[in-house]
C-alpha cells in the first residue's frame, strides 16, 4: 500500500479541502486526523493517546480481484497515490475511496501492524502512540515490484519499502 498523492478530485473531495480532516469513531476507534506528513503528502496523525496492541482503523474501500486492481490501475493512468492493500491471495482492498485509513504512510520502524482476520485488515498499535504522533506501518512490498525508495527517516530507515527478498524469490521473478 503505497501512499502517494491523488488529486482532490479523485477522491471526491472538493478542491478546496481543509488543510486537515478528523477521522472519529465509529469510523475509527481513536480520534484520528488527516493532515500534512513529513514523511510523504498527507498523514493520519494521532489526536489521543493510544495504548499497545488496541486496533485502532480498519483499512477500508472496496474488495476486488488482481484482475480488477490491474484495470483500475491502468484506468488511473499510473497514478502517484496508491491504495492497495493484499487481503489474502485472491483479494485486495481498493482504498481510494476509503475511510481515511488509505494516508497511513510507511516507515521503517513502524508504530504499527497488520492483523488480517477473515476478510478484513486491522491496523493495531504495536506501542503506546501519543497525540500528534503520525501513524505508520510497514508496507512490506513486494520484491518483485522494483525498488521503492523510502523516505520515512527513521534510524534504521531500509532506503525501500520493499521487504527482504526470500531466497530464490528475486530469480523466479525475473523468469516470468
Amino acid at each position: 500500500m503505497a501512499s502517494f498523492f491523488v488529486p482532490p478530485r479523485e477522491l471526491g473531495m472538493p478542491k478546496n479541502r481543509p488543510r486537515s480532516q478528523p477521522i472519529d469513531p465509529p469510523v475509527s476507534r481513536f480520534r484520528l486526523q488527516i493532515r500534512r506528513s513529513r514523511i510523504h503528502g498527507r498523514g493520519v496523525f494521532a489526536r489521543e493517546i493510544i495504548p499497545p496492541r488496541k486496533v485502532i482503523i480498519e483499512y477500508a474501500g472496496d474488495r476486488i480481484t488482481y484482475r480488477e486492481m490491474m484495470r483500475r490501475f491502468v484506468k488511473r493512468g499510473r497514478p502517484r497515490r496508491i491504495c492497495f492493500a493484499r487481503l489474502d491471495k485472491r483479494w485486495i482492498i481498493d482504498g481510494l475511496n476509503g475511510n481515511g485509513s488509505e494516508y497511513i504512510n510507511h516507515s521503517c520502524e513502524p508504530n504499527m501492524h497488520h492483523w488480517r482476520p477473515r476478510g478484513h485488515i486491522f491496523l493495531c498499535s504495536r506501542r503506546p502512540i501519543v497525540p500528534g504522533e503520525e501513524l505508520t506501518f510497514d508496507y512490506r512490498l513486494s520484491p518483485a515490484l522494483g525498488r521503492v525508495p523510502c523516505h520515512c527517516g527513521a534510524k534504521k530507515c531500509r532506503g525501500q519499502m520493499n521487504r527482504p527478498a526470500k531466497r530464490g524469490e528475486l530469480a523466479k521473478t525475473r523468469r516470468s
